[in-house]
């Protein structure tokens, strides 16, 4: 499932974030070739806001995809993906689709660590993380080695998957990305290696480096 259903507006200008060019090509595409392409991946689901899914770009309705319209936020969006996955599939991906350059072997190892729990891709972080209180001073400094920057692809069992989101609509709960309702509702997720090339074109100092990457990858965000 590849998530595009939010605004994309803060990278600014009339063109939401998914259907910005890089190399060439719109982010999404970049973000949805390499599962396509991928030889364990048996279907793809493209979760839009609610006109694009209605009236897609040309390029987009032309790919084996199943378009479905998203929601008023992240996890609504996720929720709709989730009703058009089938009853006989057993593994779900969730992915950015404003990461274009997630690969073969990241997918790879997050349906690799799925199977009986849940999984996403991730690296280690390089910085050093302050935590800051509220008037702005730092109240800690985190042990670096502990943390991780999450990504996406995040993979899970789709029935366990279904009943978290189940469970965290009924009682309110929102979260930043799916393995946050999977971790207090189903289960633990293991953290599998990511990319650092992996990254999400949010801000508008994200393009030029996309286009970098994209370029220096022979054009191809997806290898």
């Amino acid at each position: 499932m590849i998530v595009a259903g939010g605004s994309g507006r803060r990278v600014g200008g009339p063109v939401r974030k998914q259907y910005l060019q890089v190399a060439g090509k719109p982010v999404l595409l970049h973000a949805i070739l390499p599962f396509l392409d991928h030889p364990r991946i048996h279907a793809t689901i493209v979760v839009l806001p609610a006109d694009d899914a209605l009236a897609p770009p040309p390029w987009l309705a032309a790919l084996a995809v199943q378009l479905v319209a998203g929601g008023a936020e992240r996890g609504d969006s996720v929720w709709n993906g989730l009703q058009a996955v089938g009853g006989d599939v057993d593994l779900v991906l969730v992915h950015d689709g404003a990461r274009p350059f997630v690969t073969a072997d990241v997918i790879d190892r997050v349906l690799d660590g799925c199977v009986d729990e849940g999984a996403i891709a991730a690296v280690p972080v390089t910085d050093t993380i302050k935590e800051v209180g509220e008037e702005g001073t730092i109240a800690g400094t985190p042990d670096r080695a502990r943390l991780w920057q999450a990504q996406t692809p995040q993979g899970f069992p789709r029935a366990a998957l279904v009943r978290a989101y189940e469970r965290a609509r009924a009682e309110g709960v929102a979260a930043t990305d799916d393995a946050a309702l999977y971790e207090r509702y189903a289960g633990p997720v293991r953290v599998v290696m990511g990319s650092y090339r992996n990254l999400k074109v949010t801000r508008p100092g994200d393009l030029p480096i996309a286009e970098a990457l994209a370029l220096a990858a022979g054009g191809s965000a997806g290898e």
